[in-house]
């Protein structure tokens, strides 16, 4: 161990506690900027093939910079041309996976959504900021090097299969 690796934990430490707190900070500020933008664009309809055709494309522009990692690593595996079946299987549950919550949005009536529209928003809002609470609470265990100990407690809670799970790969 080398003399400066102590302090550039330290730093590490400081830059994700920076990170959780401007995380925690943007969701709840937010709330103003979503309501300006609901007020300058929410206005469209979205019924009829051009309305669906605008929703489809805010969704592929939403979604486009998650799926590329992921779909990245699948063909990357799939150009090999070892381990065809793991790399099917993984293309299969990507597809599934990012299948499932639309078929479920999709199914759900738009008056249902609507009716619960303000309790979702309200609700992710708070879940922002809780996980933003939560980050900031990892990097302060993480500075005062308390995380180590939570570690072991949960690790000797937990059963011996989830543990065998996670440490498989």
């Amino acid at each position: 161990m080398t003399a400066l690796a102590p302090y550039c934990a330290m730093r590490m430490k400081a830059v994700f506690m920076a990170f959780s707190a401007r995380v925690t900070w943007l969701a709840v500020a937010a709330g103003p900027v979503g309501n300006w933008t609901e007020s300058r664009f929410g206005g469209f309809s979205t019924a009829g093939l051009a309305g669906q055709s605008g929703v489809g494309l805010l969704l592929g522009a939403v979604w486009s910079p998650c799926v590329g990692p992921t779909l990245g690593a699948a063909s990357l595996l799939a150009s090999q041309g070892r381990d065809l079946v793991t790399v099917a299987l993984t293309m299969l549950l990507f597809g599934l996976g990012a299948a499932l919550p639309l078929l479920v949005f999709g199914t759900l009536s738009r008056e249902m959504l609507m009716r619960w529209r303000d309790q979702m928003m309200g609700l992710g809002k708070r879940l922002k900021v809780a996980l933003g609470a939560i980050l900031v609470a990892t990097g302060l265990m993480i500075a005062t090097e308390y995380d180590k100990a939570a570690e072991t407690v949960l690790v000797n809670a937990s059963p011996d299969w989830l543990t065998n799970l996670t440490t498989r790969l």
